[in-house]
């Protein structure tokens, strides 16, 4: 099998372009190849009149048509652009038009087909000479031909000579210090000078008004134009042809830094495009962005229609950007949306359409359509304009995917969060909840089948026992409910004026049957100020505190509570003396169904210290577990005052 063959078919802003283009198609045919046609941006292409830009826009519509596919390159010549892209694209064969410098011209600077020739390894180069000749879309008029006589600056010529003249003054004011060599490079310099400002004719002009100026006022016998030593031929002769090569360079780098201006100009407008996205949220904003950009750079109106859930596009809810093209056809967006293709102006679908419609589309889906109504049509008929305006099209796609991606990733986390949740919401519920309802059946099955056998005592006991177990299931539920209610962000603070010991005489009132056993001492300055808190709050706090106290100290162990000042609030501590906090990360006691001793005979759901976190920050506080000197547990929080408050 042989080789897969792609050819290039390299074409330039001359009279011979179409014929070369021609020549490529009848060769890739030849070959069933794919082929590509390639041009390189020169400042023979961006100084292209209006006509000559819309015979070049013609000329790769036509290239398009035929089937080829429309590149244009930069770089720091023809040949070296060429060379670079054959080797990246593979290509096996590069169609290029005939050198035309021939003799000394050619050998001093030779041609991009010679250059081409001289370095090709690995591809085969084919020029094409500018014989006349009949081929494929012979009745298209996209040839160049005789590009109409472009009106001349002559205010540039002006400048050109003044600036001969400004250059003799001061050569002038020079020739009793220097030597005619460095007099001559003052001209030089002129020339230089005149190139980089007006170009290459008045360039020219102005190195043989400084050669005639140099042999009037500087070369005996003065003033005249006779010359008195036959070496001072050599000198204007070479002068002359330095001084028109720096007046040629000077115009081409002039030129080159035009081009490397555009197309730094165009990376800019893109990368900004790219960075406004990138710190964008939402799709509906991500839109409006790319319009504001793409209305801007391409002097058009522009909008970004999104499907629905359904699939059909809709126009933007959100009020009109500046620019907006709010009379889009859905019909004619609707089908690109569906097709994946372009439709509209510049295109094979529906080209009378006065808008363009591009879709946007990732490897995997289509995400919109990019609508542009441009104020000036020919200029988007020129393929790199369009190509410029689907590298804008696939950063918001991109932008758009990514958005898309980020949502999904962020649905996925919530969904493993919730699942995680679950999973850890039942096995603890089913534990904590199995026990208390265990009792209550046995206790209600002795009740119902024995009653009448069992003595007042036994009966009072069993009902005391489902009436216990009935309040540890509640308020399981309670704390449950509680802590999603906190941490959905449904809790309203309602501050007012607190004394500590008020709330620690509620919270302890609320458990003071399960601290029956526990002696608590406390030890509250009569200094201390007077809190801004929300008080049913710092009481659930308080007396789940208690209530673990009780539930992990053995009988008759002490709770202590003493309370400091503490900036602008009051550090309060809460200590027990019994067997204190497992070994390991205290933090870990405050998330949610963790427990001191994990499966333990102590009924809970590892939910209390969890909710009084959530109540302690809601609070601005900080909530800490720690070892108790001499042995047990300690539990320090920080409310503010009302003076810190206010």
């Amino acid at each position: 099998m042989s080789p897969k063959q792609r050819v290039l078919v390299a074409v330039g802003v001359d009279a011979n372009a179409e014929r070369v283009m021609q020549a490529g198609k009848r060769f890739a045919d030849a070959l069933a190849a794919p082929w590509t046609l390639v041009s390189v941006e020169t400042p023979d292409l961006i100084k292209l009149s209006a006509v000559g830009r819309n015979r070049w826009a013609g000329l790769q519509r036509l290239a398009a048509s035929l089937g080829a596919q429309t590149v244009t390159l930069d770089g720091p010549s023809v040949s070296e652009a060429l060379f670079e892209y054959a080797r990246t694209s593979e290509a096996t064969h590069i169609v290029i038009g005939a050198p035309k410098r021939q003799r000394l011209l050619g050998w001093l600077r030779p041609s991009p087909p010679t250059q081409l020739v001289r370095r090709a390894h690995g591809f085969d180069v084919i020029a094409v000479s500018a014989t006349p000749d009949e081929g494929v879309a012979a009745g298209a008029d996209v040839s160049f031909g005789p590009e109409p006589p472009a009106k001349i600056q002559w205010h540039r010529y002006t400048w050109a000579m003044l600036a001969s003249a400004v250059t003799t003054a001061i050569a002038y004011a020079m020739d009793p210090y220097f030597a005619l060599a460095n007099i001559i490079m003052a001209y030089l310099l002129g020339s230089a000078l005149v190139g980089i400002k007006f170009g290459r004719g008045p360039a020219v002009l102005a190195s043989l008004a400084n050669v005639v100026a140099f042999l009037v006022y500087f070369v005996p016998p003065r003033f005249s134009l006779s010359i008195a030593d036959l070496q001072y031929l050599v000198t204007f002769i070479v002068m002359l042809i330095v001084a028109v090569t720096m007046a040629n360079l000077m115009a081409s780098v002039r030129q080159q830094i035009r081009a490397a201006g555009a197309r730094e100009r165009r990376t800019a407008l893109l990368y900004a495009m790219s960075r406004d996205l990138s710190a964008t949220r939402g799709v509906a904003n991500m839109a409006r962005v790319a319009v504001r950009h793409i209305a801007d750079v391409f002097h058009c109106k522009a909008t970004v229609l999104m499907p629905d859930g359904a699939g059909n596009l809709q126009r933007p809810k959100e009020a009109p950007v500046e620019n907006s093209f709010l009379d889009a056809d859905l019909s004619i967006a609707q089908w690109v949306f569906e097709q994946g293709k372009r439709a509209g102006l510049a295109s094979d679908n529906m080209p009378t359409a006065p808008a363009m419609y591009v879709p946007l589309k990732d490897e995997h889906r289509r995400l919109g359509v990019l609508a542009i109504l441009p104020s000036n049509h020919r200029r988007m008929l020129i393929p790199d304009q369009y190509r410029f305006l689907e590298a804008f099209a696939e950063q918001l796609s991109l932008a758009v995917e990514r958005a898309g991606l980020s949502a999904a990733a962020e649905a996925g986390r919530v969904a493993a969060e919730t699942e995680s949740l679950r999973n850890t919401l039942l096995a603890s519920i089913s534990h904590d909840l199995r026990t208390p309802l265990a009792a209550i059946a046995g206790a209600g099955s002795a009740l119902a089948e024995r009653g009448p056998e069992l003595d007042d005592e036994m009966r009072t006991s069993l009902a005391r026992s489902i009436a216990a177990k009935a309040v540890e299931m509640s308020e399981i539920v309670s704390n449950v409910l509680d802590l999603m209610r906190f941490e959905s962000g449904q809790m309203t603070l309602r501050r007012d004026g607190h004394s500590l010991d008020d709330l620690i005489g509620a919270a302890l009132g609320r458990v003071e049957e399960r601290l029956r056993d526990h002696p608590v001492r406390i030890d509250i300055p009569n200094e201390l100020p007077v809190l801004s808190v929300d008080g049913s709050l710092i009481v659930q706090a308080l007396a789940n505190i208690f209530d673990n106290a009780a539930k992990y100290t053995p009988n008759g162990a002490l709770v202590h509570v003493h309370a400091r000042v503490e900036g602008a609030g009051v550090e309060v501590i809460i200590d027990d003396q019994g067997p204190g906090f497992p070994v390991g990360d205290r933090d870990r006691l405050f998330n949610k169904f963790q427990r001191g001793k994990d499966e333990g005979s102590v009924a809970g759901a590892g939910l209390g210290l969890a909710i009084c976190r959530a109540i302690i920050h809601a609070h601005a506080g900080e909530i800490r577990a720690l070892d108790r000197p001499g042995g047990g547990a300690r539990i320090e929080f920080f409310l503010p005052s009302i003076e810190s408050a206010s």
